[in-house]
């Protein structure tokens, strides 16, 4: 399944070979780990085993820390 992305300001297509795909399959195409990075579907952060519709809109976010 082909899916638009938004990430760091920009569209990205992800080619995932599979028929569910996941939010953790989507940090894991793009080299993200779930601990600095998450997804957010429709406007809300959801979980790594929330499962994608095609009609989601998509948009990973870095977590950023400070101090």
């Amino acid at each position: 399944m082909e899916i638009t992305v938004s990430y760091r300001g920009k569209e990205k297509k992800l080619n995932i070979d599979k028929d569910k795909i996941t939010a953790g399959d989507i940090l894991k195409a793009l080299d993200l780990s779930s601990d600095y990075a998450f997804v957010a579907v429709n406007g809300e952060v959801v979980s790594e085993d929330y499962i994608i519709k095609e009609t989601d809109k998509i948009k990973v976010v870095n977590a950023i820390s400070g101090g």
